[in-house]
């Protein structure tokens, strides 16, 4: 059927930010590029990011979302978070809802296809908690997931355990595929029947590279250790495998999948920036824009148009 342009974005919290800012970058050096895209796929803020722009939110507007403004916003009011969460999700709703007035559904995004991953705790019809990827494709008109809210689609997707609320009973994508490029070919491909393995090029955009090691002898570690450990980097040790961790896994299936049609753009970070740190917003984007895009460019004029 031709060429298939996908462009996945990373989870990360406010890390959002840096993504935000190297796609406006890209949209200036590129034209075009966010008007060819079949499929916009994201995880968490990734999939903000995504479902803006499958709905026409130009890049200019993307990075005002991504503002330190909108997101101490988000992040306000934090709360010892040891038997709730640490933030209510009202701020990060009402921010959602003001960049989607009018409430509208996946049905009536059209100008791409979207996809965003979540995971859900009790899924009647499966009998079993699962994982939900959530799209706007119509070759089933009867689709569950067409007639869901936009932002309740982005709130499922953001609800990162212990920092948000889980959502109608959804928690965060970014535990099942914190990077959604291999989540987000099989759904291409299982949607578009006339699609081949063959015609598909992904650019997969990242929250920024943070180096996690674990040095530490973990034969003894129990529940704390893992889980909250305050004398440790990271705290959380399992979060952060949960969330960070497997993203390399889906880069090397997805490259090993598309070959040279795959190109990932993650720049590395000066320090760790936790989920909920809005203080990082203005390094986050200085690093976005003094990171070399060069390669990814090249790679875009080659595979894209």
């Amino acid at each position: 059927m031709g060429k298939y342009r996908i462009m996945t974005f990373d989870g990360g919290g406010v890390r959002g930010s840096l993504m935000a800012a190297l796609v406006k970058r890209l949209a200036d050096e590129v034209p075009n590029l966010l008007e060819q895209v079949d499929l916009f796929a994201g995880t968490s803020t990734g999939s903000v990011v995504a479902l803006c722009l499958a709905s026409g939110i130009k890049a200019d507007t993307l990075v005002e979302f991504y503002s330190q403004e909108n997101l101490r916003s988000a992040f306000s009011r934090p709360r010892w978070n040891l038997f709730r969460p640490k933030f209510t999700n009202k701020n990060f709703k009402d921010l959602l809802e003001s960049h989607f007035p009018g409430n509208p559904t996946l049905r009536k995004v059209t100008e791409h296809r979207v996809m965003v991953t979540s995971f859900q705790l009790y899924d009647h019809e499966e009998n079993e908690w699962y994982p939900h990827f959530i799209h706007n494709y119509t070759d089933d008109p009867n689709s569950k997931y067409l007639d869901e809210l936009v932002v309740d689609c982005a709130l499922r997707s953001a609800a990162a355990p212990t920092i948000f609320p889980s959502h109608d009973g959804y928690i965060d994508g970014g535990m099942i595929a914190n990077n959604p490029s291999t989540p987000a070919i099989a759904v291409a491909l299982r949607h578009e029947p006339k699609l081949a393995l063959s015609d598909i090029s992904l650019l997969s955009v990242g929250t920024g590279l943070t180096p996690m090691i674990v040095t530490t002898d973990t034969t003894g570690w129990g529940v704390i250790q893992w889980m909250l450990n305050p004398f440790h980097t990271p705290a959380d040790p399992l979060l952060n495998i949960l969330f960070d961790g497997v993203v390399n896994a889906d880069h090397f299936m997805s490259k090993q999948l598309l070959g040279d049609r795959y190109c990932r753009l993650n720049p590395p970070l000066a320090q760790p920036t936790l989920l909920d740190d809005w203080k990082a917003v203005p390094q986050l984007i200085q690093t976005a824009n003094n990171f070399d895009l060069g390669p990814t460019i090249n790679w875009v004029k080659n595979n894209w148009a």
